[in-house]
């Protein structure tokens, strides 16, 4: 079924397991009301150096004209930056309804993840359940908001149940195992043994786990720790964590809820809360039985890790061909065969702005270069496009939506859109949908849309430097004031006109011009004007040529013309044809002097293989004609 409501999602880091969780919520809720999602995801906090420059060009592919309403997760951008101005895109642009997923410093009506006040209850656990009294914490000095907001949960179960934290009982640390082992040893230094630990998330109860044990400790025997967080990694210990839910999914479809309510202007509280609850396992001392044995998780790791040394040696493979690419068709279709290999994609496309290898205005007028049309900055070329494993063909549509209708048309995917840029060089995007709109996407793709950033940079580059080759050869082979081709030039298409001639048993001609007059009209009128009549030479030659003959001017006021397949006839003609070139601007000149050449030709036998030195010797007696030519313009002068 053809949705045309739609809800746009800005989130980053989109292969996190938060997020992807969130996305999922909001798009499996977002079905149930009849919208299908729109997700704009940036590599932000991926730590990608001057490549996340461009990172910034997200903000310019939303319609919001087309969206029912947005929601933020502003605090998946650890870029302030980029986070205060999707803020500001929002506020400027965004007339639809605003939904913010975040926990503080919200700007719009906001759902957040409440997952600190588990902490009393888990320390509660510790001491009623459990009986244990020296109840230390592991904090986080990197999220420092956050782990003091739970350091201060745990504190108050301490204090209602009448137990005082000692000097011993609070460490911030950070992520490694040495800060491990240091919280640890720093625990012990009290005079009574530490019973428990509650950690700040599961990530630092691990190394704490990790760290207890190689120092001969037996969990939860001689220690209980616990996380927050509910990983996977966790539950799939022996012991198994006890740890905080982590309901992002429920956050996602509240925040959607939520949103609905502001579209059918219903009123909505600033702020909606989705509670995380204590999850008890074996850690803390309950003894409970797993449901699904460690093994499995096991084997998934296992299977990871050979989809990531896979997707190494693939992006790496990708890498090295685009390489060799000189062509963006060739291209596309050396990127389909990789297309083809992500894991439950169901539609790809990669949509290039008109103007995506467009050419600074600088150089073109450094090169004198005038493009044929200048690019429309609303049009976008569907360069590829893969649905259900086949490839649709290419197109171009206007940018009010980013994607053609007939895409749209018949579907309800989530599409994920992930801008396409090299710094500050904006190209296009990418849209992804997965089947069954299960978001699945892989770190994999990060290192397979650099590549693709690479390659458009690469190509857009080599037309920069083809134009700026093109320009350095006309300065090296073409004459500055008549635009002809000088003497390098000459020399350099007169082997390859001889040899075509001999292949073709074609007659060559060889004409020579010389301006009449020119040291009269640099005398009397100037240089400038002697300049300007043999321009005025150099065109009327350029009007009556062919695109295959070769004229030049060596130096000063002297023409020469290198032909094949010229009849006398034809020879005859295009002299005529000069003189009333000639003539014809003389009669619309408003100069004081007449502008008048003199020519002459010679001509080879048809078949003849010539050499250089024939055509040395054809010009030489091309020169005795038009030095005839001129001795007559002499005195008709005279006359």
């Amino acid at each position: 079924m053809y949705h045309n409501k739609k809800i746009g999602i800005f989130i980053s880091h989109i292969m996190g397991f938060y997020q992807k969780n969130v996305c999922q919520g909001i798009i499996d809720k977002a079905l149930e009301y009849g919208y299908t999602a729109e997700i704009f995801a940036s590599m932000d906090g991926e730590n990608l150096g001057d490549y996340s420059l461009g990172e910034e060009s997200i903000l310019t592919l939303p319609n919001f004209d087309d969206l029912s309403g947005v929601i933020f997760a502003s605090e998946t951008y650890p870029n302030e930056q980029l986070k205060d101005q999707i803020y500001s895109l929002l506020k400027e642009k965004c007339h639809c309804p605003i939904i913010e997923i975040a926990v503080y410093k919200q700007q719009f009506p906001s759902v957040s993840l409440e997952n600190n006040h588990p902490f009393f209850d888990i320390t509660e656990h510790l001491i009623t359940e459990h009986h244990y009294k020296n109840i230390c914490y592991f904090g986080c000095a990197d999220e420092s908001f956050f782990s003091d907001a739970r350091e201060k949960f745990y504190r108050d179960a301490l204090k209602k149940h009448g137990i005082a934290p000692h000097a011993h009982s609070i460490y911030t640390g950070t992520y490694t195992a040495q800060s491990a082992a240091e919280a640890l040893r720093f625990f012990e230094e009290n005079e009574t043994k530490p019973d428990a630990v509650v950690c700040y998330n599961d990530k630092l109860a691990l190394l704490l786990m990790t760290a207890a044990i190689s120092a001969g400790y037996h969990i939860p025997e001689d220690l209980a720790i616990t996380g927050c967080d509910h990983s996977e990694e966790g539950q799939n210990l022996t012991p198994s964590l006890t740890t905080v839910s982590f309901p992002v999914y429920e956050l996602g479809e509240a925040s959607v809820e939520k949103l609905m309510k502001l579209i059918h202007e219903e009123n909505v509280p600033a702020i909606t809360v989705v509670h995380a609850q204590m999850v008890l396992e074996n850690s803390c001392g309950c003894s409970l039985t797993k449901e699904t044995p460690a093994i499995y998780f096991e084997q998934k790791l296992t299977s990871q890790i050979a989809s990531l040394e896979s997707s190494i040696l693939s992006s790496m493979k990708m890498s090295a061909e685009f390489q060799n690419i000189a062509d963006i068709d060739e291209a596309m279709d050396l990127l389909e065969n990789y297309v083809h290999s992500i894991p439950n994609c169901s539609e790809f496309y990669l949509c290039l702005y008109a103007n995506w290898d467009s050419v600074s205005q600088h150089i073109l007028e450094l090169t004198e270069n005038e493009m044929d049309f200048e690019p429309s900055q609303d049009e976008i070329i569907l360069k590829l496009s893969l649905r259900d494993g086949k490839r649709l063909p290419e197109c171009s549509f206007t940018k009010r939506s980013l994607l053609p209708e007939h895409i749209y048309r018949q579907s309800d995917s989530a599409y994920l859109y992930f801008p396409l840029f090299f710094k500050n060089k904006t190209f296009g995007y990418i849209a992804l949908a997965y089947e069954n709109n299960r978001i699945d996407y892989h770190f994999q793709l990060v290192h397979w849309f650099m590549n693709i950033n690479q390659l458009l940079k690469r190509l857009s580059d080599a037309k920069r430097t083809s134009i700026l080759v093109s320009h350095l050869e006309d300065i090296y082979t073409k004459d500055a004031l008549t635009g002809l081709y000088n003497k390098h030039g000459y020399l350099h298409r007169e082997t390859l006109l001889l040899q075509e001639a001999a292949e073709n048993q074609s007659t060559v001609t060889c004409f020579l011009f010389d301006l009449n007059r020119l040291k009269y009209i640099n005398d009397h009128y100037g240089h400038n004007e002697g300049d300007f009549a043999i321009q005025v030479i150099g065109h009327a030659l350029s009007s009556v040529t062919r695109s295959t003959d070769i004229c030049a001017r060596f130096s000063s006021d002297e023409f020469y013309l290198l032909t094949m397949d010229y009849t006398k006839e034809d020879a005859d003609e295009l002299l005529t044809r000069v003189y009333k070139y000639l003539d014809n601007y003389n009669k619309i000149s408003h100069k004081e002097y007449k502008i008048s050449a003199s020519g002459g030709y010679a001509q080879s036998t048809p078949g003849a293989s010539l050499s250089k030195e024939d055509v040395k010797a054809l010009f030489s007696k091309a020169d005795e004609h038009m030095y005839q030519q001129k001795q007559i313009f002499h005195q008709d002068l005279d006359k």
